[in-house]
């Protein structure tokens, strides 16, 4: 008998499970309707030209709601199913967001574990995502988050520091600034850094771009990541 009432448990559980969605046909997809067309499609594709420029694969989805499930179990769910990232090299992310519960998770493939790992992904969500999720600016915390990571893949700090007061450098830092001048003014032309921007892309216009739409490559997930809340 208590077998029998152990098993009809676990059916019923497994009935009312959220249902994992289809694999995603675009860089974000965005189930809970809080992100405006133009705006999803400057997201597609800065999204597209980041995988363009590094091959990783990077995509987000928004759903309205956990209805109750375990959140790092339905993500996990979502990437092994979606196989975000390439076959082999298991270098996706999957940003995930619930509308209604605040929360939030980023799930990175065994390839991009040491790039990005838990404390790293922890970071991302809780001083890149939040501020502007918790302002109900659900777009730009995406596109806050792709930039950070474009600067991680580019193996440059991801957070910019904070805009404090300036103040006057005194005579010593004139001086200090002086000699940097001198030095970088003798090593122009030695060495190039790179001319990008935030906005730059590889060329891609968010406005004006038709991509192909997404495919996952055949990535693989373990866990690795972070969960938060805004």
């Amino acid at each position: 008998m208590a077998a029998f009432v152990v098993a009809a448990f676990c059916a019923a559980a497994a009935a009312f499970a959220l249902e994992v969605p289809p694999a995603p046909r675009e860089y974000l997809t965005d189930f809970a309707g809080v992100i405006g067309r133009q705006q999803q499609t400057t997201i597609d594709a800065r999204l597209e030209g980041l995988e363009r420029q590094t091959g990783h694969q990077v995509i987000a989805a928004l759903f309205p709601s956990l209805d109750g499930e375990a959140l790092e179990d339905f993500t996990l769910r979502c990437a092994e199913r979606w196989k975000v990232g390439r076959k082999g090299l298991d270098d996706g992310i999957i940003f995930f967001a619930f509308v209604r519960d605040r929360r939030m998770r980023l799930e990175v493939g065994y390839g991009l574990e040491e790039k990005v790992p838990d404390a790293m992904a922890s970071r991302l969500l809780n001083d890149v995502v939040k501020p502007s999720f918790a302002a109900g600016d659900f777009g730009g915390g995406v596109l806050a988050l792709a930039g950070a990571l474009e600067r991680i893949f580019r193996g440059e700090a991801p957070l910019q520091p904070p805009r404090g007061k300036r103040t006057s450098p005194g005579v010593p830092g004139v001086l200090v600034l002086i000699i940097l001048f001198l030095l970088t003014r003798a090593m122009r032309g030695s060495r190039r850094g790179y001319r990008g921007g935030f906005g730059g892309w590889g060329g891609f216009s968010g406005g004006g771009f038709s991509g192909g739409g997404f495919s996952g490559g055949g990535g693989s997930f373990g866990g690795g990541g972070a969960s938060g809340s805004w």
